[in-house]
Formats: structure tokens, sequence, C-alpha cells
């Protein structure tokens, strides 16, 4: 059965012209998007496109005929979206997510959402990335947060954004008077860190070297400590306008700094069953939408 989001990627290749604008617009990755038009085609057993051309692929007249048709059906679905959203009456669905910064960002979504405020419960626990798939299947949860793509084909994957990594820094330290830093720049210092961290702990610990971390359990603890150390700590574009990231900022003795770093990425997925898509669309085109971009 062919899916709608694969035929909205075809009208976007359609009105952008290359699969890399498309995806960009889409905010997906260009292999997801390849992988999704040889699905349609299969599915559909028609040639959409023609790959003669070296590095560039076109419509086929086949092709632009199910674009248009597409369209159609697409703007017809996203009407009926519409109205499903405004007369829908979740019942307080499970959300979670993989690492903190996306859960924080979360958290504040719903809590400063209106209509999700009593749709939604947001688990406060991160939850094992080798663990999601399971937890979807035996709904544990209606919709995760992950750093990765889940390749299975009960499971959508969308994009959501890219979480960047800041360093705040005793402003005393020389590095605080730089515009952006390294991981290799921090070498030796010792970081006060939130316990659980996610997929973050693996790399810093990796890309930082001679570091120490203290790892605490107690949000309110880390704050205290950051309020009344000179431990330098991490916030990210995700949790930089949040309120507990203000407080630990609130005593102006620390420098925000870019970490300018090619390994200074975690690209973010919202992930969710088939079958749970009317409940999670409407959140995954909020949550991308609003994606804080900068650190």
């Amino acid at each position: 059965m062919t899916d709608f989001e694969e035929l909205r990627q075809l009208v976007a290749f359609q009105q952008f012209g290359t699969l890399s604008a498309a995806a960009d617009e889409l905010r997906i990755t260009q292999p997801t998007m390849t992988r999704s038009m040889r699905r349609l085609e299969r599915e559909l057993g028609v040639p959409l496109f023609d790959r003669s051309a070296k590095n560039r692929i076109a419509l086929t007249p086949t092709g632009e005929l199910a674009a248009k048709e597409a369209k159609k059906l697409v703007e017809s679905y996203e009407h009926f979206l519409e109205k499903i959203r405004n007369n829908t009456n979740l019942s307080n669905e499970l959300f979670g997510a993989v690492a903190p910064g996306p859960l924080r960002f979360l958290e504040h979504a719903a809590e400063s959402n209106v209509d999700w405020r009593t749709a939604i419960t947001v688990r406060g626990e991160l939850i094992d990335p080798d663990a999601v798939l399971n937890e979807l299947v035996q709904r544990k949860a209606t919709m995760i947060i992950t750093d990765r793509e889940i390749d299975d084909p009960r499971v959508d994957s969308l994009y959501l954004g890219k979480e960047l990594l800041g360093v705040a820094i005793d402003k005393f330290n020389p590095l605080a008077q730089r515009p952006s830093v390294s991981f290799a720049d921090l070498a030796g210092l010792s970081f006060a860190v939130v316990h659980d961290i996610g997929p973050w702990k693996k790399l810093v610990e990796s890309q930082i070297p001679n570091a120490q971390f203290l790892y605490q359990q107690d949000l309110r603890a880390l704050e205290q400590i950051s309020r009344y150390s000179t431990f330098p700590f991490f916030y990210s574009n995700l949790t930089r306008n949040l309120r507990l990231t203000d407080e630990r900022f609130m005593t102006h003795t620390r420098t925000p700094v870019t970490i300018d770093d090619p390994a200074n990425r975690i690209d973010f997925y919202a992930t969710f069953l088939h079958s749970n898509r009317r409940v999670a669309l409407p959140i995954q085109q909020y949550l991308a939408q609003h994606w804080p971009q900068a650190a």
C-alpha cells in the first residue's frame, strides 16, 4: 500500500527539482528519500524517474503525471488530517526520547501547548536506543525521539533536526574569550554533567582527552554545583533557553562558547509505528517546525 509520506516526497521532488533540495525542504536525509522513491516505483510497478543522465535524475512523463495526481491526494489528505486533529481526543499517549536534550525539548513543548497538556505523557527517564523497537511494538510508547532511523517495515522514522553542544566556561578561563572551541581545546578540564546523557556520553568521553566528568543524578544538585563552582558544563540548542539552563547561568560566572567541531552533532528522528501515525505525525511536524537551530 502506497504511503502518503512517499507521495508527499514525490510532490516535493517535482516542486524543487532535485532529491537533495526536496529532502532539505522535508527535513529528511537524501538517502531516506532515495529509498522512499525506489519503494514507490516498486509499489506502483512503473518507472517514475529517468536515471540515464549522469549525477542527475528527472521525472518521466509517467512520473510527472504521478506527481500531479499525488499532489491532489496529499492536499486532500492534509485537509482530512486537519479535521481529525481539530476533533481528535488523544488518550494520554506516551512519548519518550533516547537523549536528555530532545527529552527536555519535548517536555517543554508539551507544557507550552495547551492542546497537549492532558493528552500526552512524557516519560522522564531515557529510553535505551537498543530497546526502541520493542518499546513501540509492545505499546509502551507512542513515539520515541531516536538518534538513528529504525529500519523496520512497521515503523516510520522522520527527521526532526540536529543537536549541537555548547559549553559554559568560567569567565576567567582564557577559553571563555574565544568565539568557539573544539573538543580537543577542552582537554584536561573537569565538567559537571547530568548523569544520563544518552549517546552524548560516549561522544564527549572519546572526543575530549584526559577530561573528568562529574556525573550528577539530580538536576537541582547539578544546578547548585554549577552555581557555586567553576566547573564548565554543557548545554545545547535544545536546552539553552530552558529554565533549568538559565538558572545555571544566573550567577554570571560562565560564558557560553560555541563548540566548532565536526564531531559535535547528533541527528534525531521521531520514530513511531505506522499504526500510531494519526497521533504521532502532528507531534512530529510541530517539533520539526519549532526545532532550535543554533546552540
